[in-house]
This record gives C-alpha cells, sequence and structure tokens, in this order.
C-alpha cells in the first residue's frame, strides 16, 4: 500500500509495537492523513487503549507506508557515537552501538529519509542517522574554509505537502536529536523584514564576517501553520568563547554545518499547539497577552527535548535543540563583540534588568519587540534562557570542535544560553553560559529550535 497511513506505536522500554490503525486505507499526502487524523482522534486514542491492556504509552502518528532501500556497498567513519536501530524507526529496538573513530561498512539508503543501513560488527545488520557518518574520502567539515559565513539561501527542499495543522502525537522526551523517517513537507516562504544595521567591528581576534550585506537573499521558511519560522544559515567556522569567565575558556575555533534555527524563541501559541496534539505533557496557565507573541516560559530541559520530538513527528524532518556552538555562532552573527549590536549595552537592544525602559520585571518581552541580528534573528539576547542540546561543562576544555553537541552520560544539567528577562546586562552576552537542572522547570527559561539542513 503506497502513501500515507495512521499508525499506532505502542512502546514498553526499547520495545515498540507498530499498529496499522486502518490496515485497508491509505493516503496520498501527509496533509490528508493528518486531516483524517485530527478528525478520528478520540476513536484512534480509545483503539489504542483497546490494543495497549498492559497500558504502554501510545503514539498516533502519520507514517509512510512503504520503504524503499537502495543497496550500496561503501565504508563510512563513525564521526559521533550512536545506536543503531533494528529498523529506520527511532521507536524500533536497539541491536547494537557503532563508536567515534570506528570504521563501518553502509550497505543501504532508506530512500526519502536520513537513515542508513550498516553492518555491525558481530554480524547483524542495524539502520542509524546519517549525520553520525561520513563517506570514506569525503572533506571534513571546514577545510578550506576561513571565517565565519553569512546566512545561507533556503535549501531545496520539496516533497510532500506540508501539514496546514499538527497532527496529534504523544510523544516520550529525547535526549538526543535524530530526525523522524517520515516524508518532509514543502518548505513554504514567508516575508523576511529588513535586518538590523550592521554592527560596526570590535576588537577580537578574528574579524567579523560581512553577512549582512551579502544575506539579502536569504528565505526564512515554515514548515506548518503552527510552526516555528526557521532561518537557514550556511556552514562557516568562527571562535567560540571568550576570557570573561572560566567557564567560557578556552576560546576555541569551531566548525558548522548548514543548519536553520527559529527566528523567534518558541511562542505560548505554538507550545499550545503541542499540547493540543498531545505531543507536550506540560500545561502551562494562560497567558495574560497575545500567546502568538509571547515566549513560552516555565520550560525544562525535557519539557524542550519534548517539544522538538513531536515536531520531528509533525513535519518528518530533522527538528531538535541546536547544539551550544551553532546558538553562539547563529547570536554572533558574525561579530565579534561583547553583543550582536556592540560592544556596549546600549537602551532597549533586548529585554534584561537594565537594558532600557521598554524592561518589564513581572514578564519577558513580546517576541521581536527589538531589532534581529545582523543574520534576522530576534531575542538571542535576554528575554527567555533558551536551552540547547549540550550538557554542562565547566569550562570549554576538551570540547567539540566540529559544532556538535557536547553529550555526557547520565546528564544531570544541561545549558542555557542567552541570559533572560530577569538577569542583569552582563548575563546576556553572547559569549556568557549557563545551567540548570534537566527536569525543573523555572520561569526564566524557554527554548528556540534548530534544523538540521542537507
Amino acid at each position: 500500500m503506497n502513501g500515507f497511513v495512521i499508525a499506532i506505536l505502542l512502546c514498553a522500554g526499547n520495545n515498540c509495537d507498530l499498529i496499522q490503525a486502518e490496515p485497508d486505507r491509505s493516503y496520498q499526502t501527509y496533509e490528508q492523513c493528518s486531516t483524517a487524523l485530527s478528525s478520528k482522534l478520540t476513536q484512534l486514542q480509545a483503539l489504542a487503549a483497546k490494543r495497549s491492556p498492559g497500558g504502554q504509552p501510545a503514539q498516533i502518528v502519520c507514517i509512510h507506508s512503504t520503504e524503499t532501500i537502495v543497496d550500496v556497498d561503501e565504508p563510512y567513519d563513525v564521526i559521533e557515537t550512536t545506536i543503531a536501530h533494528k529498523a529506520p524507526d527511532l521507536s524500533s529496538a536497539f541491536v547494537g552501538v557503532v563508536e567515534k573513530g570506528q570504521r563501518t561498512l553502509v550497505t543501504g539508503q532508506v530512500s526519502g529519509t536520513n537513515w542508513l543501513r550498516l553492518l555491525l560488527a558481530d554480524g547483524k545488520t542495524g539502520f542509524v542517522i546519517a549525520d553520525r557518518l561520513r563517506k570514506v574520502g569525503e572533506p571534513r567539515l571546514g577545510q578550506g574554509q576561513a571565517g565565519t559565513s553569512p546566512p545561507a539561501t533556503a535549501p531545496a527542499q520539496a516533497a510532500a505537502t506540508p501539514p496546514s495543522d499538527m497532527p496529534a502525537a504523544a510523544a516520550a522526551p529525547l535526549a538526543q536529536r535524530p530526525p523522524a523517517p517520515f516524508a518532509p513537507p514543502k518548505i513554504v516562504a514567508t516575508a523576511k523584514p529588513p535586518p538590523r544595521s550592521p554592527p560596526g567591528q570590535a576588537v577580537g581576534s578574528s574579524p567579523p564576517t560581512t553577512a549582512p550585506a551579502a544575506s539579502g537573499g536569504r528565505a526564512e521558511f515554515r514548515d506548518c501553520t503552527r510552526c516555528p519560522v526557521m532561518v537557514p544559515l550556511q556552514r562557516g567556522s568562527f571562535e567560540m568563547g571568550s576570557n570573561e569567565d572560566p567557564s567560557e575558556r578556552p576560546r576555541h575555533r569551531v566548525a558548522i554545518r548548514p543548519f536553520a534555527i527559529g527566528k523567534f524563541e518558541v511562542t505560548a501559541a505554538e507550545w499550545q499547539a503541542c499540547v493540543a496534539s498531545a505531543g507536550c505533557t506540560y500545561r502551562p496557565p494562560a497567558t495574560d497577552g497575545a500567546a502568538e507573541r509571547r515566549p513560552m516560559q516555565n520550560l525544562s530541559w525535557t519539557d524542550a527535548a519534548e517539544y522538538v520530538h513531536w515536531l520531528q513527528l509533525a513535519t518528518g524532518k530533522p527538528y531538535r535543540l541546536p547544539s551550544e556552538a551553532e546558538w553562539e555562532y547563529a547570536a554572533a552573527a558574525g561579530t565579534v563583540s561583547r553583543f550582536a549590536w556592540g560592544e556596549q549595552l546600549g537602551i532597549n537592544n533586548a529585554d534584561c534588568k537594565g537594558c532600557g525602559p521598554a524592561h518589564d520585571d513581572r514578564r519577558p518581552a513580546d517576541t521581536g519587540a527589538f531589532a534581529p541580528n545582523a543574520w534576522g534573528l530576534h531575542d538571542m539576547e535576554g528575554g527567555v534562557a533558551e536551552w540547547v542540546e549540550d550538557c554542562w561543562h565547566v569550562s570549554y576544555r576538551g570540547a567539540p570542535a566540529d559544532g556538535e553537541a557536547w553529550r555526557a552520560p547520565n546528564c544531570a544539567r544541561h545549558v542555557l544560553r542567552g541570559g533572560s528577562w530577569m538577569n542583569p546586562s552582563g548575563d546576556i552576552t553572547v559569549r556568557v553560559r549557563n545551567f540548570y537542572d534537566t527536569g525543573v522547570r523555572y520561569e526564566a527559561n524557554g527554548l528556540r529550535v534548530a534544523l538540521t539542513l542537507r
């Protein structure tokens, strides 16, 4: 059966069963499947409860009903330790691990997804996310590059029709950032306001690029009506860190792969779409303003991971939290100054204590209330503190140089960047770092999403 089908995933531990909710029915497009799922949600939830007498958590999703694996026979280097799954599905059982630095044989590519089939050391076959591997002979990221690159034009991706509304899906938190293996919806461009005037060059070891003058062709995009607006950025490299605080040392050069990042912090309205689809468990009280522009707050890192996992299921794209390096790269926007707009705080450039008369001690300012940085991103400094993927480390000693998140086993604390409206100006600089317990909510903490680009 070709097309998209409504499926129920019943998971217990690392094992999941997939039940096709309508065995004789498929939908030509993701949008049609999503609409049908929403209209039949009550019946589907009842079916999930009936088929799960043990009370396993259920996810109700739209998936593509066929998977074509193209046979290949090519050696790859493992660039990040990752789990191999029994099937090209994040919910499938684990069958092994491939370690960073290992060389492995890739035997297949799953069409329309970011999954590769490979041969494990014990002779078993497993499936892994493609960005964890690099084909032998391909240049390493950052070779032949110098300086920071400007934002990119929108990536040329167009597949299935994008959903007009979000599907209902109950998601479990993710500690990693793999893409979901569903067919991606088409990119929809949105209008872009004029960027902030280029800041003056500040004193530093690396000169800023002329990114604002070169970024006029960038196209923002949005994958669905309730998805965050995304800004694509080109690959580049930059000097991460500073000498102002021990946690920001040592300064080190980092190479960044192409990715997209949210133009704004995730709003209360975008969060409510996740709650309404049973993808996010935290139900905040109603805001006292327009939910479309109020940044979502009082989130734990676990909450943030739930949200990006829901976006993965809803769009079929590898949404995730940004790595700490990606966040700083985007926040600096080609500058080396303390703030994206220069060395001095100025007046009404951001939302923090002492930032200017627009500040309100009771709540964060609405998203987009202040001018964007040179790459068109709003509120990277101040507003709400933004969770990133990385576990907390007390310094950058031993930090990755490839822009990947710095993870650790049994991570109990994660990194926050950008500071919040509750912080003084010294805590909202581009380089400053903070952390909080992974599963604990705090009113100043929110999120901004990222998306892996190919």
